[in-house]
């Protein structure tokens, strides 16, 4: 069977070759994935982990005209007063009016996990469709109901036909995956299995009349539309800048650009099909969903990294022009872009070159923005990638060719994190949101790896990246000040250890 064909998504230990437990390098860990060892490779001592939960949510709120319905405790459902808020925001940033998040829980008690909890989820959903009359209701079925039991595929398979809203059914228990990004299947599982994706006669269009003199133009016209259109499979990390700078690219090659999945709706969910070809801008994010689709509705995909630093958007440019014979045109686009932005990023080149650098966050990202800062004189010590599977194969396979000093290592764990920054030395970092305060301690100056408040990807991106680095670099005295007065909790034995002690096979 299919996965698609599932009632519940595959997680991705199942699917893909993936590591979250690795040191090394680039090629050894190529190499290791080519032998299966790296499901071999574990920790014997762990410091934090993430639910993918949390990463199903942010994409499920971003729905327009949608209602989160949690078969779970109350409390897990803390963390989507700030998913609403950044929602919201991004909402605003797009021009879509603001909206209140709602969810609500089945609040599942000690005599739930006893008896069940099927009656409450059936009542919840019946009532967010009574009291919201949302178009989309996310049944989001957690850690609690899936070790009791309840069948909560079956529950929205049976209101379906109850209810008026469409009934999503998002599976995402935390425990069942090693790595977050799980989250990202069992969200594109829900629409694929709940969700049309082809317009409907007399809604979306009027059909039209084979017996009409216009007819073979109004369908050339239909075709034409139809084979210069990209569906831009967008993520929460990537914020309205980054859509902004490559669509604009794309429209300079005369393409049509629409984007995916998040901030959409029902009724921009029925053009998904209508579209010549699918492009990611994550290898790890969306080959879930753009595989889906070339299977059920023959549409090509293209997946090949992200567009940051000048050689890697050149070489995403050109790749997707090529599909549709564009490619001379993306040739000179690229030419024309590089010469502003190398205009644009002379005076901070000086300042840039020779620094010693760490890079860490999502493993695609990561790798990518190593490979454009090392091509402009940057040292890169290391890159901490949070987890590793087959799709940031290609990347890595470059990191393997242009750095294969580099240090890389797969790790969420912050106290790995610490020790790297305490050993070797950097003179700034690149790190995910919710590490820099650990950096902040150790005297590090530190910059986002991405922002929904800026851009990081195309020509504008890059030049963005490089300012912050200048501005972070000459902006210290906070970290240096705060690393004289903060204690580490780590003993001394720790750190005489070597980083990457606790990895075992």
């Amino acid at each position: 069977m299919s996965y698609y064909e599932q009632k519940i998504p595959p997680v991705r230990d199942s699917r893909l070759q993936l590591a979250d437990s690795y040191s090394g390098s680039a090629c050894d860990l190529l190499d290791c994935q080519k032998e299966g060892c790296l499901m071999r490779k574990n920790r014997s001592f762990w410091q934090s982990g993430s639910c993918q939960m949390s990463l199903t949510l942010m994409m499920a709120a971003t729905v327009q005209n949608s209602v989160i319905v949690l078969h779970s405790p109350a409390g897990c459902g803390s963390m989507l007063g700030p998913i609403g808020v950044s929602s919201n925001r991004g909402r605003v940033q797009r021009g879509l009016p603001p909206t209140p998040a709602n969810w609500l829980a089945t609040d599942l008690t000690e005599t739930d996990v006893i008896g069940g909890g099927e009656r409450k989820l059936r009542e919840a959903i019946e009532y967010a469709d009574r009291e919201f009359r949302p178009e989309i209701i996310f049944v989001v079925s957690t850690c609690a109901p899936n070790i009791i039991g309840d069948d909560v595929a079956e529950v929205v398979e049976s209101e379906k036909d109850k209810v008026s809203a469409k009934v999503v059914g998002l599976h995402c228990p935390g425990f069942k995956s090693r790595v977050v990004a799980s989250a990202y299947d069992a969200f594109y599982h829900g629409l694929l299995r709940d969700i049309p994706f082809e317009p409907e006669p007399w809604k979306d269009y009027v059909p039209l009349d084979p017996s009409d003199p216009k007819y073979p133009m109004e369908r050339a016209k239909e075709n034409y539309q139809k084979s210069h259109t990209i569906n831009l499979w967008n993520a929460t990390s990537i914020g309205v800048a980054d859509e902004n700078e490559i669509e604009r690219l794309l429209t300079a090659l005369g393409l049509k650009v629409r984007i995916f999945a998040e901030y959409s709706s029902l009724d921009e969910y029925r053009q998904i099909s209508q579209a010549a070809l699918n492009v990611s801008m994550c290898n790890v994010h969306d080959d879930y969903m753009l595989k889906y689709l070339e299977e059920k509705y023959g549409m090509p995909y293209y997946i090949a990294g992200m567009p940051i630093g000048f050689t890697e958007t050149r070489r995403w440019l050109v790749g997707i022009a090529a599909h549709f014979g564009l490619e001379a045109e993306a040739e000179k686009l690229a030419d024309y872009e590089e010469k502003l932005a190398r205009e644009a990023i002379e005076p901070f080149l000086p300042k840039v070159r020779g620094k010693r650098a760490i890079i860490g966050g999502g493993v695609v990202r990561a790798g990518a923005e190593a490979v454009a800062l090392a091509e402009f004189g940057i040292d890169i010590l290391s890159i901490k990638a949070y987890h590793y599977d087959d799709n940031a194969e290609d990347v890595y396979a470059e990191v393997a060719e242009k750095l294969p000093d580099a240090h890389v290592s797969v790790s969420t764990q912050l106290f790995e994190f610490s020790h790297q920054l305490r050993t070797l030395k950097p003179d700034f970092v690149i790190t995910h949101n919710g590490t820099h305060g650990a950096a902040a301690k150790l005297g590090v100056p530190s910059v986002q790896l991405f922002s929904t408040e800026g851009a990081f990807f195309g020509y504008t991106g890059f030049w963005q990246i490089l300012r912050r680095i200048v501005f972070a670099l000459g902006n210290t005295s906070y970290q240096t000040r705060l690393a004289k007065h903060i204690k580490q909790p780590y003993r001394d034995w720790y750190w005489e250890a070597d980083t990457f002690s606790f990895i075992k096979e």
